[in-house]
């Protein structure tokens, strides 16, 4: 119960201060899905800008994944698991800790990834490549977070069909798939096509998720989110 009262006091405050204090776990899980958008950056922006690299950042992002795979998916587990133990089926509490974590995950991915994404150099991509690839940015580096991740993976092995039965509960209960951005999505189409649409969730594949919004004159929208940033096609 203190845990679950110190992030509800976390949310409450993200919209006063620049920034949250996360508890231990929390910063485990940012510090493994970062790492995976940093990594998914910078082999975006250096393939796109120096196209005799794109096989090898294909390959570098293959084999970091092999490496880091199974601990950025302990901490997607560990995202998903807390969204449900924090929030059950309150869906507007639910939404507010998954905008506030995304949220820190894309400005932590930016700012590690910016020495490469705004350099001209193009040794810079090649390097950064080759340490993907060679292993020196594994997770494992880093003694703070990588037993908590560990344990992540471990509880995601004996308990993740749990998780899944949960989701689906409150998917009953609620009438809806299980999606982090549902409610940032009605409330970007409320603002921006129509009020009173019907939501339903076509993909919901953190980080990514489609989004399709009804209104009541039969027109439609489509809504992607990438992070819980959620943008209208």
């Amino acid at each position: 119960m203190p845990r679950v009262i110190l992030i509800i006091s976390l949310l409450i405050l993200t919209g006063c201060a620049s920034a949250p204090s996360w508890p231990p776990k929390e910063n485990a899980i940012i510090y493994g899905l970062s790492h995976d958008a940093t990594m998914r950056k910078i082999m975006t922006h250096c393939s796109s800008q120096q196209p005799l690299l794109k096989d090898k950042a294909w390959a570098a992002q293959k084999n970091w994944w092999k490496r880091n795979g199974l601990f950025i998916e302990a901490a997607d587990y560990g995202f998903s698991y807390n969204l449900l133990t924090l929030n059950g089926d309150r869906q507007e509490t639910s939404a507010r800790y998954a905008m506030a974590l995304a949220l820190e995950v894309e400005k932590t991915a930016d700012s590690r990834a910016k020495i490469v994404t705004t350099s001209k150099d193009p040794i810079t991509c090649a390097k950064v490549i080759g340490e993907y690839n060679e292993g020196s940015r594994d997770l494992n580096k880093n003694s703070e977070f990588h037993p908590t991740l560990t344990a992540l993976y471990q509880t995601r092995k004996t308990q993740g069909d749990d998780l899944l039965l949960k989701q689906a509960q409150v998917a009953k209960k609620s009438g809806k798939r299980f999606s982090r951005s549902s409610i940032t999505v009605e409330r970007l189409i409320n603002r921006t096509v129509c009020p009173r649409a019907k939501v339903n969730t076509l993909k919901s594949n953190w980080p990514t998720e489609i989004f399709e919004a009804i209104c009541p004159d039969k027109s439609y929208a489509l809504v992607s989110c990438e992070w819980g940033n959620c943008k209208v096609r």
